[in-house]
């Protein structure tokens, strides 16, 4: 759903047609500045999808679904501070993190402990086969992705943030590391631990998965 103060007034073009005419992430902000509130809703509707699924992946549940309301929310009433300096996505997914991270505070305030501590992290065993395969490749049906969903909810809020933009999204390092605010370096050690992690949670699934 588009939130209210993103809405076209009845009578305009519809979005579809407008995108294919103003295609570009930056003209779309510069009309809407301007004055134009079709851009916007193409905005919206452009990443309404990614903006969820990372939601979805770092929170999960259907909190997801009022997070993507409140991320572009934040993102209308900030929009005229973006300078261009990164992406427009780029930007859009540090708001969605941001979000994200302070919904997890807030729940871990109500029940007065962290979700670190909840999922204490396992040691890596040795001999673990191709630890920076990409997650992506194991979710390719429905119910895989159930599973890959409820294992990443096992996880730190960093690392299923990390694991979503690099592995589901396709995102670069370098988009990455502005968006979480680390180095390159530092992103793809720690993206590298959470896949470790991952795969270590998600092992006792594959006999299941297999024999399915």
């Amino acid at each position: 759903m588009i939130p209210a103060e993103v809405k076209s007034p009845e009578g305009i073009g519809t979005a579809a047609s407008y995108e294919m005419e103003f295609d570009s992430d930056s003209v779309l902000i510069r009309r809407h500045l301007g004055g134009d509130r079709r851009a916007f809703e193409v905005l919206f509707k452009r990443y309404q999808t990614p903006v969820f699924n990372l939601c979805s992946r770092i929170v999960g549940g259907e909190d997801a679904h009022d997070l993507t309301q409140d991320v572009f929310c934040n993102v209308l009433r900030a929009l005229h501070r973006f300078r261009g300096e990164a992406k427009f996505s780029t930007w859009l997914f540090s708001i969605a993190k941001n979000v994200c991270l302070n919904r997890l505070r807030h729940d871990a305030v109500i029940r007065e402990e962290s979700l670190d501590e909840m999922f204490e992290e396992k040691p890596a065993s040795d001999g673990l086969p191709d630890l920076s395969a990409d997650v992506e490749r194991i979710a390719e049906t429905h119910e895989v992705q159930r599973i890959v969903g409820s294992v990443l909810a096992t996880l730190p809020p960093e690392q299923r943030m990390l694991i979503a933009l690099r592995d589901f999204e396709q995102l670069s390092y370098e988009e990455i590391g502005r968006i979480a605010d680390m180095s390159v370096s530092n992103v793809k050690s720690r993206l590298h631990r959470a896949r470790m992690a991952f795969k270590d949670r998600f092992k006792p699934y594959l006999k299941l998965l297999r024999e399915g």
